[in-house]
Parts: C-alpha cells; sequence; structure tokens
C-alpha cells in the first residue's frame, strides 16, 4: 500500500481541526460550568484539573495532527508559565520534541525520494522509528559506512503547503481588524522565517555558520555531511544528551541549573553582538545538556541575520532608557526605523514615559550582580503589564522586521531562566558600552 500523508490541508482542512478543537473544548468546559455550582470546594478544584486535562490532551492531538505553524504556536505558548495551568503547559512541552511521528513507512518514502535509493544503499544502519519530532520534522538514528553516528532530520512531506494555509487563515481572520496594516509586516516576516525553516539545505549553511564562528567553551554546534543533504532531509552529527526540558525535569541542582542559564546567555549575546546573526528558535528542544553540562545547540532553521549598524543602535539602548535621555531615546528608534515620522512633543512624552517604565523594569536585572529567577517568580508577569502600556502606543511606530525575532529570542531566554529558577549575572561589556 503506498504510504499516504494524512496531514490536514487547505483552508477548509486545517479550519475545520481548529474548529474541532474548539468545539470539544467548548464543550467540556460547558460540563464543567454545569458541574460547578454542586462540587465542595476539594471538588472544584479537582473538577477544574480534570477538565484542564481533558482539554490538553484535545489541544495537543489537534496540533500534532495539524503540525507546522500550529506546533510553532504552541512551543511559544508553552513558555508563558503564567497564562496555563500546569496541565495544558505539561502538553505544550511536548510539542519540543515529543509530537507523534509520521508512520515509518512514509518517512522511508521521503528518504527513497530525496536519494533516488532506499535507505540500506546509503547507511550501514538506519532506525526506522524517530527518536525525536517537532514541528516541521522528526530526526532518526543512523550509521553511514565510515561509522559515524548520524542524526537524520526528515522533514514533513506537506509541510511547506500548510504553512502557507495558515498564514492565509491568519490573514483572514485579522484583515477585518483596524490594526491589520500595522501588524501585516509581523506576518509576512513570521511567514518568511517560517518558509527559511523548510529549506534543509539552507539550514545546513546556517549550522556551518555557527559552527566556524561561534566558538564558546561548553557548547557545541553539529557537524553536517554535505553529500547526505537534500532539501527535504538534512544530515549531521548526533548530539548526545537530554533535550533541556527533559533534563530539567530530572530536578539538577541550582549550580548546576546557574551554570545552564550562564551558557546559554553567553551563546546569545555572542551571535548578537560579535556575528550579528541569532539563534532564534529559544525552544528548550533546541538545546542538549549533556551530562557534563556541555550544551549542543541544534535546530538552525530559524535565523535572524542583522546589519551590524543595527545591532550597534540596538545595543545601546537598555543604557539609554535607563539613563532617561529621551533624545538619544528617539534618536535611536528612528535609526532603527522604528518611529519613520515627526511625532509631537506630547506624544514623544507619552512614549517616552512607557519607554522609561519598561527600562526601569529592565534595569532590576542589571542593579545586584545576580538576579534571582527563583527568588523574583513575578518578574516577567509584572513586565508583561508594563509592557501592554508600551502597545497602546503603537500606532505612532513602524514595525521593523528586525525586531520580531530578536525580541521573540530574548524573551524566550528570559521565560526558560524563568523555568530554570537560575541565579545569573546578566550584566555584559555589550550593552553597558555606551
Amino acid at each position: 500500500m503506498t504510504p499516504r500523508d494524512d496531514t490536514p490541508q487547505g483552508r477548509m482542512g486545517r479550519g475545520l481541526v481548529y474548529g474541532g478543537m474548539a468545539a470539544r473544548m467548548g464543550g467540556t468546559y460547558l460540563k464543567y460550568a454545569a458541574q460547578k455550582p454542586f462540587f465542595s470546594m476539594d471538588g472544584k478544584t479537582q473538577a477544574k484539573r480534570t477538565m484542564n486535562e481533558k482539554n490538553a490532551e484535545v489541544l495537543f492531538g489537534g496540533l500534532s495532527r495539524l503540525k507546522g505553524t500550529a506546533l510553532k504556536i504552541a512551543q511559544l505558548l508553552s513558555l508563558e508559565l503564567d497564562i496555563f495551568p500546569p496541565e495544558i503547559r505539561a502538553q505544550l512541552e511536548k510539542s519540543y520534541t515529543d509530537v507523534p511521528p509520521m508512520n515509518r513507512a512514509m518517512a522511508r518514502k521521503v528518504l527513497i525520494n530525496a536519494y533516488g535509493t532506499r535507505p540500506e544503499k546509503i547507511f550501514e544502519s538506519f532506525e526506522s522509528t524517530a527518536f525525536a519530532a517537532a514541528s516541521l520534522g522528526q530526526v532518526h538514528r543512523a550509521v553511514d559506512f565510515e561509522g559515524n553516528a548520524l542524526a537524520l532530520k526528515i522533514q514533513y512531506p506537506s509541510i511547506r503547503q500548510t504553512i502557507h494555509d495558515d498564514i492565509r487563515l491568519l490573514r483572514g481572520l485579522l484583515r477585518p481588524f483596524a490594526e491589520y496594516r500595522t501588524l501585516e509586516p509581523t506576518i509576512e516576516e513570521i511567514e518568511t522565517r517560517f518558509m527559511e525553516e523548510t529549506d534543509y539545505l539552507a539550514e545546513a549553511a546556517n549550522i556551518r555558520f555557527f559552527r566556524n564562528n561561534l566558538i564558546l567553551d561548553a557548547i557545541t554546534v553539529p557537524h553536517v555531511f554535505e553529500d547526505l543533504c537534500t532539501d527535504r532531509v538534512l544530515c549531521m552529527s548526533i548530539m548526545e544528551g537530554q533535550t533541556l526540558n527533559h533534563w530539567l525535569a530530572s530536578n539538577p541542582s541550582q549550580d548546576d541549573r546557574d551554570t545552564v542559564a550562564r551558557r546559554l546567555n553567553r551563546i546569545f549575546l555572542k551571535s548578537l553582538y560579535e556575528l550579528d546573526c541569532i539563534h532564534a528558535d529559544p525552544n528548550p528542544g533546541n538545546f542538549i545538556i549533556g551530562n557534563d553540562l556541555t550544551i549542543g545547540l541544534v535546530d538552525y532553521g530559524c535565523i535572524k541575520r542583522f546589519t551590524h549598524e543595527f545591532v550597534l543602535i540596538y545595543k545601546k539602548l537598555p543604557q539609554i532608557i535607563i539613563r532617561g535621555d529621551k533624545a538619544a531615546y528617539f534618536d535611536a528608534l528612528r535609526g532603527m526605523q522604528i518611529v519613520d515620522k515627526e511625532l509631537s512633543p506630547a506624544v514623544e512624552e507619552a512614549i517616552f514615559e512607557c519607554a522609561y517604565a519598561v527600562g526601569k523594569w529592565l534595569g532590576r536585572l542589571y542593579e545586584s550582580e545576580f538576579f534571582d529567577f527563583g527568588a523574583e517568580s513575578g518578574f516577567i508577569s509584572e513586565g508583561k503589564e508594563t509592557m501592554r502600556a508600551m502597545l497602546k502606543q503603537r500606532r505612532h511606530f513602524t514595525m521593523n522586521p528586525d525586531l520580531i525575532f530578536l525580541d521573540r529570542t530574548r524573551y524566550g531566554l528570559l521565560r526558560i531562566f524563568e523555568q530554570l529558577k537560575c541565579r545569573i549575572s546578566l550584566r555584559n561589556p555589550y550593552e553597558n558600552d555606551d
């Protein structure tokens, strides 16, 4: 029997899955709401937990069917510790690496199409069962005829079409809103980055760049086996260890969590300020923690490059805001093309008040030598409130696409620090050099 790709496609096909998820979750909630008045206090707590568990299973099951953009969103949402209850976050965290894989026959078909022959002709051994699966593809172990242990990343067959379908759905949902024109550059940037992730030859080039340039102690980047890469199959050396989320579940010591956080921060700072290029997918499944706490950085599909001029301005922003220098702040916004029109003094003052509040919040990270994310568990929630005030001023801004994935990466890193409950020094020579 010919293997069949059962990933829902087309606006209607994918819309039906989204609608089905919403209906099932809504039904579970209505059942809970109808029974709630008759429960004791303990009974309400248990019933709510049961409802969350059922809805979490429905949500993850639906997102796993949809794959692609839907699972990318699940990965982002899983980091929102203050929004979702633990039962739902636990399911969303599966989107890092534990998505149900495509069937073995389909994976084999992708390989045969890519190489033009059976895997047995290419590899000494190939494990037909994936050891990890995420939003765009799944990963299999293999060994080549020279004895090299390999990780073969195989792309889901219809993933490119599903990204187009989801973005079209998103545009359709947002088009009636007045803010659509403001959001359009953001949607285009997201679609561009997601589509880039489906080109595995481009990802191989990204890996080579980071392997040659991201030289840091205790950080490893896989080696690419060029002759075994195609646009749908990526062949790399294998990174041994546990993904960050699985490692964290093993209850590591405070010292070990601090060490891992420090190394993650070094990856970000060196990449941005020395390479003008960041690994822009802060998904805990992309960090492999070895027994010696070495970090293997994987999944280079989502990479964001910047002009050096942009980076030079960006690194000055924290000190400008903390210092309260309004003129320098608006010079920086214009330099980054975030403000491209004349603003009235009243509007500038209102924007700067918000920026100053954000700066005061961020400044807490640098006030002491070490910031304790375990003791300051509400830090990011407080910041989100501050950012909401800033967002009310967005009609005065032009969306710079460079900031979308930079902000996403930096925010994602803070969320990971929060999960690690780490103590870390975030003072660094790059952002203190005004």
